[in-house]
This record gives structure tokens, sequence and C-alpha cells, in this order.
């Protein structure tokens, strides 16, 4: 029995361990099966996260997708009103084509007609060659006037092709019967009929405030300068000074385009040497057009376009670099040795430099300002005829002396026991008017040497936005030309240099013709010469004026000048009504100095980025 509970025990044992072996593979089993579980359900959350991520970035594309949807029917309905558009400017187009077609085919006809005159002329010159092949003892006293014949001929000619090829490229011949674009100011100058007409954009404008959104005119202001050409501050800030002790005191001036389209001319037919301007349209904007060009003002001395300029404040004065101090009292004794003598200047409280006794000459005060320091020179033509074109179109008319002030002009010639001296009243007696124009309220001025303070007009200094005395008081040395004649070109021809390398008795190389003589008669303006090559020039060639129209400003000449003249501006401080923004003195020889006479300086910088001048 013992053997058969034992026989059964092993066998329970046997069962009880294959169970407990069936018991812990179940375990196992069971373990593995959770550990499948947990790796299923990490995979599916990350399935889900994947799906949650998918559907947000479904969204996102849906929403792209509706905005470009939106996006594309927007784009659809400009292009259709583009569409509109185009046609529209299509059918424009093809109408200017036209019009414009009919004026080349004008413009041709009158070059066959002009040929036809240039052939006749090749075979009178023929017909004159072989006359003075003929004739070789006459030739010898007609030489220089045949040679100042064909030489005026040729510029006749040229002229006439100039003429020709403007009116054929004009882009926009608006402009002869007068632009209406409102960022455009314009004056219409009828000199036969004594009339002003503003135009374009200065339509109904009045000058000062209304002016001075316009960047050539409100864009104007005082500053001080160092003598390398930096601007240290502006008139309001409050370290700006006029005395000198913060630098010179200049007149900003941004750069701006013209266009000149001359309405009514006719030739010069005492010399045939170009036109006298009857009516023209005057236009300035601040940005390029078709038709404009930048003013000559603003180019530097590599002929490169310059954003600005600037202009002395105050008639120039003289700092005495030995002395290290300013000239206050107009002393006769400036050194004018190259880089170490003197420098040319403006400030406020000093008499004007003017050549009483020592040799203040056009090439010594030119000397002075280029030792202040590169881009330093004496007032040019082009800086001064820019000014002249920025104040008629602003106050509509060309005699200013009645709308600003007459100026300095009403002081008497001699009084006093010092009959040499200069009368000129002391600089910055407009200082109060700041950037503005307008009359000093009192100026004091030199009668013989002694100090006198004026309140009334004709002896106050005037002031057109920040520039002091642009007439009367001195008058004002004009560099950059030269008069010349043969002694058969009336007042004689102009003649323009085209860089800073000034040089008095010259009138080739550097120095061309303006295209046109001046007057052959001093008088009261009443047409101004016209070139298109100088058409921003304003000088007389006829003066049969009054002292009020068309201009109001005289002109002195000599009559059938035969050698050098230089060129003064403005008047002094005994010049009366003649005195004014146009009045030019152009009867003084090569050399002069005088007591009534001194200058201006103006800074041109130099160009960062080129724009040659082609």
């Amino acid at each position: 029995n013992a053997n058969t509970v034992k026989t059964q025990l092993d066998t329970s044992t046997q069962n009880a361990n294959t169970v407990k072996g069936n018991v812990e593979k179940a375990i196992t089993d069971a373990n593995l099966a959770i550990k499948n579980a947990n790796t299923a359900k990490t995979t599916l959350e990350g399935v889900v996260r994947s799906a949650n991520t998918a559907k947000t970035q479904l969204d996102e594309v849906i929403a792209s997708a509706t905005s470009i949807k939106n996006n594309l029917n927007t784009t659809n309905d400009t292009a259709k009103t583009l569409k509109g558009n185009l046609e529209t400017a299509i059918t424009n187009a093809d109408k200017a084509k036209t019009a414009l077609q009919g004026i080349i085919d004008s413009g041709n006809e009158v070059i066959t007609d002009l040929s036809a005159s240039v052939r006749t002329a090749n075979d009178a010159k023929i017909a004159l060659d072989a006359s003075n092949d003929l004739s070789k003892a006459t030739l010898q006293s007609l030489t220089a006037e045949n040679v100042s014949a064909l030489s005026n001929i040729k510029e006749l000619r040229s002229e006439n092709f100039n003429s020709q090829e403007i009116l054929a490229g004009v882009a926009d011949l608006r402009a002869y019967l007068g632009l209406s674009d409102v960022d455009i100011l314009g004056l219409q100058v009828d000199y036969r009929n004594k009339t002003f007409k503003r135009i374009a954009g200065a339509v109904n404008l009045t000058a000062g405030a209304d002016f001075d959104k316009f960047p050539m005119f409100g864009g104007r202001k005082r500053c001080n300068v160092d003598d390398n050409g930096n601007i240290l501050c502006y008139h309001g800030d409050p370290e700006y000074k006029e005395d000198g002790s913060h630098g010179q005191v200049m007149v900003y001036q941004p750069a701006f385009y013209y266009l000149v389209c001359p309405v009514v001319y006719d030739p010069i037919k005492t010399t045939g040497i170009g036109y006298h301007l009857r009516k023209a349209n005057y236009y300035v904007s601040a940005k390029p057009r078709a038709g404009f060009r930048l003013h000559p003002a603003f180019y530097d001395e590599n002929g490169n376009q310059v954003d600005y300029i600037l202009m002395g404040a105050f008639e120039g004065c003289i700092y005495d670099t030995s002395a290290k101090a300013y000239l206050l009292d107009d002393e006769q004794v400036g050194d004018f040795t190259a880089s170490t003598g003197d420098k040319f200047s403006s400030i406020a409280g000093a008499r004007p430099a003017s050549g009483k006794t020592h040799n203040l000459t056009r090439p010594n005060i030119e000397q002075m300002a280029r030792n202040r320091g590169a881009g330093f020179h004496l007032e040019n033509v082009k800086i001064a005829s820019m000014n002249q074109l920025l104040m008629m179109i602003e106050y509509g008319q060309m005699e200013l002396q009645k709308p600003i002030g007459q100026g300095v002009v009403t002081l008497p010639w001699e009084t006093g026991t010092d009959k040499t001296s200069s009368y000129a009243g002391v600089t910055g007696s407009t200082s109060a008017l700041g950037n503005g124009t307008g009359r000093a309220e009192r100026t004091t001025t030199y009668e013989g040497g002694v100090a006198k303070e004026y309140t009334i007009d004709g002896k106050t200094s005037i002031t057109y936005r920040g520039l002091e005395n642009p007439w009367g008081n001195i008058w004002k040395f004009i560099y950059g030309v030269n008069i010349w004649g043969n002694g058969k070109m009336d007042g004689g021809q102009p003649y323009i240099c085209t860089d800073f390398n000034y040089t008095e008795s010259k009138n080739d190389g550097n120095y061309v013709p303006a295209g046109f003589t001046v007057t052959p008669k001093a008088g009261y303006i009443s047409a101004m010469g016209y070139s298109t090559t100088c058409d921003w020039l304003f000088m007389a060639s006829e003066c049969l004026g009054n002292s009020s129209l068309p201009v109001g400003d005289y002109t002195y000449i000599t009559e059938n000048l035969n050698g050098y003249r230089i060129a003064l501006l403005g008047g002094s401080w005994n010049n009366g009504g003649s005195a004014g923004a146009f009045y030019w003195a152009l009867t003084y020889g090569v050399g002069t100095r005088y007591r009534i006479i001194g200058g201006r300086l103006v800074y041109v910088p130099t160009a960062t980025i080129a724009h040659k001048v082609v």
C-alpha cells in the first residue's frame, strides 16, 4: 500500500510539476503578450500623433488652397481690368504714332529743304573759291572777315540742325503748348508783349509757402560747412552760427531739372549768330522727365552729376590765414598766394571784400576760394543762371525789385571824406529771415567809410531763400564765362567754360561758344539771346525795354567789341532801378578790380557715383 501510495504521490508530483511548468509558461507568454500590447499601444499612439499632424497640415493646405483660389479670382479680375486699360493705351498709342509720324514727315521736308540750302551754299562756296583764286590781292584784306563769316555760317548751320533735331526728337510736344503736370512749375514769358503767365503746376500759386513743397525751393536752407565741404548743421540747429566760428555760412540747393521751350524766336540778323527769344515757356522739375535736362549748375569738375551745390549765403569777405582772423572791415591786405594764402569766405558781420586798392580780380578770388579747400570756387555763370531761373518762376516775373525789395541800390556814388572806399552794407542784416525771402529791417552801410544804419527800402539788404543780396550792394564777379568779339559781333559772344579750369582771355578748348551774340546797344532788356546749346543762359540779345518790363534790368556792353570782356552781375549800391537779378555789366576788361566789385563763394561736391555727361 505504501508503495502504491508512493507511486501515486510520484505521479501527483510529476503532474504538479507539469502543471507548474505549464503555469510558468503561461505567465511568460502573458508577460510577452503584455509587452507586445504595450509596444502596439506605443506604436498606435505614434500613428495617432502622425495622423493628427497630417490632419493639421491638411487643414493648412486646404486653407492655403482657399486663399490661393481667392487670390486667383482677384488676379483674374485685375487682369481683365489691365487688359481693358492696355487696349485703351494701344488705341491712344496708335493715335500718338499717327500724329508723331505727321511731325516726322514735316521734319523730313524741312531737312530736305535745309539740305538743298546747304548744297546751294556749297555751290556758292565753290564759286567764291574760284573768285578768290582770281583775286589774290583782295584776299589778303578779306581773310579775317572771310574766316569770321565761315565760322558764323558753320554756327548758324549747326543751330539750324540742332533746332530741327530738337523739333523731331521732343518726346512731349505739349511742352510748347503748356504742360499741366502739378509737380512741374512753369512760367511763360512773352518778351514781345511784356506779359507773364504761370503755367503747369505753378498756376494759381503764390510766391512763398505755396512753393515750399517743391524741393528746389523748399529744400533750400542755410547751413554751416567746414573746409572739406562737410555740412555740420543747418539753420535752426542749436550749434548753427553765422559768425564764422562754426564754418562757412552756405545755402544748400538741391539739384533739379529744367526745360526751355522757345515758342517764338527770330534770328539775330546783325551777326547771324543765334536768336532773339520773343516768347518762351520755362519749366523746372524735381525729377527727370522726357525732354528735361539736369541744370548745368549740378555737375562736378569731372562732369558727373551731383545731388546738390552750396552757395555763399553772404557776399564774400577774406579770412587772413597769417593773422588767423576774418577781415571784417574790407581791409586791403589780401594774400592771393596759392595754397598758403588767404581764404575767400561767407560769414555775417563783415563788409564785403572789394578791390579798392589791392588786386581783388576774378582769378585772385578764385584762388582764395580754392585755398579754402577742394570744391570751393568763385560763383560761376551756370550757378548764377540757376538762381535767376528759380526766382523768376517763383515770383512769376523777371523784375524782382518790386516783390522782394530794391536791395542796397540808392546810396550816393561819392560822399564824405573817403571817396574811394566801398559803401557796401555789412553782411548778415537778413539773418533774422533765415531761409526765407524779403528785406532786412535795418542794414549798416559805409558811406565815405563811416558806418550808417538805414531802415528804408533801397538802402537795406534783401535775401532770396537764404541767399543775401543776389543783386545790389556790390557787383559780383561771375566766372566761367568770357565775352569775345572781333569788331563785327555786336557786344560779343559769351564763351562758357565746360569745367572749373577757368582762364581769362580764352574762347577755345574748354571754352565753347554760347551760340548767340549779346545786344549791340546797352539798355533795358527786351529779348534774351537763345541757342539750343545754352538755352539756360540769361543774357540780353536786344535792349529796347524799360525799367519795368519785360525784364526791368539793364545790360552794359562794349559796342562792336574787339577783344575780351568779363562779366559782373547784380549791380552795386548806387544803381537804383537798373539793378536786379538780370543786371549784367559786360564792359569791364580782363584784370579789372574796383571798389564796387566783389564776389560770392560756392562749393560743388565731387560725385561719389559717376553719371558721366555724354
